[in-house]
């Protein structure tokens, strides 16, 4: 994972006007779900606060930055081992599952054959010519 750099003031005038941006839509969003009654002030407040700062002075973000990429880093570090988990148990396992009881075939060929002097298998055909080159599988 590539970690930014929090000291930098390009990163931090980037960070703010991100922030802007994310409030501005958030707080559009809700406006938009209250009919446009509401007037979405707790959003658009934080919106021009990040956005003014991110312009005029980007190194008052500096904590505000270093927290959320911490932050970011935590949910990068749950949200990987949720979705892998999730992948192993709802994906690799019932297809193990399903090769198990569905068949008596062995895709790696992993079973010992005592009968046979080799396990050498040999390679398949090639083709002639360039034709066989663009056809690859």
């Amino acid at each position: 994972m590539v970690k930014p750099d929090t000291s930098s003031r390009s990163e931090q005038r980037k960070f703010g006007l991100v922030m802007a941006g994310a409030f501005c839509v958030l707080g559009l969003l809700r406006w938009a779900l209250h009919h446009f009654t509401v007037f979405p002030t707790r959003f658009l407040v934080p919106a021009l606060l990040f956005g003014v700062l991110g312009l005029v002075a980007p190194r008052v973000l500096e904590p505000v930055f270093v927290l959320w990429m911490k932050l970011a880093e935590a949910l990068n570090w749950i949200m990987t081992r949720v979705f892998l988990t999730v992948a192993w148990w709802l994906i690799i396992t019932p297809t193990g599952l399903i090769m198990r009881l569905g068949s008596k075939a062995d895709p790696l060929k992993r079973a010992w054959l005592p009968a046979e002097a080799s396990y050498w298998e040999e390679a398949e055909e090639m083709g002639e010519g360039v034709e066989s080159f663009k056809n690859q599988f």
